[in-house]
């Protein structure tokens, strides 16, 4: 190989170096289900009354549904409280 092939090869190497780094350090949009059939929120926090229980609040977006749920660390079990329809909640508020 002449000198004019190394350097040709060097360069086209460090355009796709280039171009690897700038894909691969962007930042991607996190979702979190597949088919993206909901947009989702999850809050969390210690429940009342129990020092092994944590609280969990899921809110779907696009159907305004959310459910409470208790964790119990000691059985690690998962347990619904309770779920409503926020937009009727908000309708009769006015």
């Amino acid at each position: 190989m002449n000198k004019r092939s190394w350097r040709m090869l060097l360069a086209i190497n460090l355009v796709l170096l280039v171009a690897l780094a700038v894909v691969n350090l962007s930042p991607q949009p996190a979702a979190a289900q597949f088919g993206m059939r909901g947009d989702y929120v999850m809050i969390s926090g210690a429940a009342t009354g129990s020092s092994d229980a944590a609280a969990i609040y899921l809110l779907d977006l696009k159907s305004q549904r959310m459910v409470a749920l208790l964790f119990d660390s000691r059985n690690k079990k998962l347990r619904t409280i309770a779920g409503r329809v926020v937009s009727n909640d908000l309708r009769a508020r006015g």
